[in-house]
Parts: structure tokens; sequence; C-alpha cells
């Protein structure tokens, strides 16, 4: 996450902060890719169903933290294509599910509390990388860049920017789905829902910010009444993540 410009001209550094889908897949190689990155420290964000049915693969001497942001998977990024199935013929059923899980997180107590010990390891930090990471690495996990970045005042538009990714990042997995899709002869309603669940919109990062102005006014507020976050705390944030 490193390389944003924040509003009064410093940038976001390099090699402390990554964020990820999930980490079960990885060989030997993409395990040493994050060692020599200096990733020490690994905060999982998935429910303690996800963590069993898929555990992380660390780098050697990589530190792995559960801090589940739901204790459901809303998202439903883990859940299997016969789970969904019924859901997943409902018209606008992918796109109303986001929106509603991004109000949740914003404004459920368990959310803000995992996202405070978030913070908790961010500020303990002292060097080398951080990497955070959910199933998809899109929600739970771009929540919290949001969060990381509006913390370190980077400009929203940037912020959305960096949230977006996850369209160039999933691209090719979302083409294969849909063309799996198109053979098995799936209806408009699903290959749609498939669409909203797998990918991001601007939709949910405005559901995201509709639920803080709510919840606090505006995000300023909000990371300081409901996430913790000191004046001291986001100036030792910036001191710690700013080049």
């Amino acid at each position: 996450m490193g390389g944003y410009q924040t509003n009064d001209g410093r940038t976001t550094a390099w090699q402390r902060v990554v964020r990820s889908a999930k980490l079960n897949t990885l060989d030997r190689a993409d395990l040493q890719v994050l060692s020599d990155y200096g990733v020490h420290t690994i905060l999982d964000f998935r429910t303690n169903k996800e963590l069993l049915s898929a555990p992380d693969r660390v780098p050697g001497g990589a530190k792995d933290y559960h801090t589940p942001i739901l204790a459901v998977d809303d998202t439903r990024s883990s859940a299997s294509r016969e789970e969904l199935r019924d859901d997943l013929s409902e018209p606008g059923y992918g796109h109303r599910q986001m929106v509603q899980t991004y109000h949740e997180m914003v404004a459920d107590d368990f959310s803000q509390n995992a996202y405070r010990m978030f913070f908790d390891y961010l500020l303990a930090n002292q060097s080398g990388a951080v990497l955070f990471h959910c199933t998809a690495g899109k929600d739970r996990t771009g929540l919290g860049a949001i969060m990381l970045l509006s913390a370190l005042d980077v400009p929203q538009e940037t912020i959305l920017e960096d949230y977006l990714l996850t369209r160039l990042a999933s691209k090719a997995m979302l083409a294969e789905n849909q063309q799996r899709l198109e053979d098995e002869g799936a209806s408009q309603a699903v290959k749609d829902n498939v669409t909203a669940l797998w990918t991001v919109s601007e939709d949910y990062f405005d559901a995201a910010m509709e639920e803080v102005k709510i919840q606090s006014g505006d995000m300023k507020h909000y990371l300081t009444d409901k996430i913790g976050l000191t004046s001291d705390k986001i100036e030792m944030l910036k001191q710690l993540y700013l080049a």
C-alpha cells in the first residue's frame, strides 16, 4: 500500500503494509517473496469457519494473528455454489447483500472492536511489513485499507482508486467464472449476482461512507469515536507509515 500521496504532500511508505486475499494456496516461492518483502506479521480477518477450511500458509518466522471482522461471513466470499444456489437466482441479491454488509461492517460493535485490534497491531509494528487479509481481499480487507489510508490523510479519491483495484486484480478469475456459468447455461440473474459478490463497486464504498456519516458525521470522527484513534495514535501512524 505504498506510494500514495497524502493531502500534505507526504507519501505512504513502501514495504510496510500489504493487503491480500487468502493465503492458503501460496507455494514456497510465494512465501519467499513475502519474506523478502519483510512481512513478519499476518492479520487474518476471516471467520473461524473460513480459517479452518483454508488455513494460512505464512513465511518462516512470521506471526499469524486471527482478528475476525465478522462473526459470520456476510460477504459470502467463502460460501459454496450449493449454499448460494437459491440466493443467486434472485435478481439483485448480490448487490443488496454487499451494500448491507458494508453498512454492517461500519456499524457493528464486533467489527469496530476488530478494527481497533487491527490498528493496535499496526501501531506496534516499528519495522518490517504487516499483511492483512480476508478471503477475497476486497471487503473486510478493503474497509481496513480505507480506514488506514483515511487515518494517514490520503485523499478520498485516491482511497477509492485503491479500493477499486480489486476489479483489476480479480478480472481474470471473474472472466473464468463467468465463462463457466455461461457454459452451464446459468441465468443472467446468477451471472450478475456472482459478479456483484466477487468484485467491488463504488456503491459498496458509498454504503460504507454513508454508514460512517450516520455513525459519526465523517471519517475523522468515526476513527476517533468508534475505532479509538486518538490524535496521538494518528500522529504515531503517520510517523510509522508515511515517508
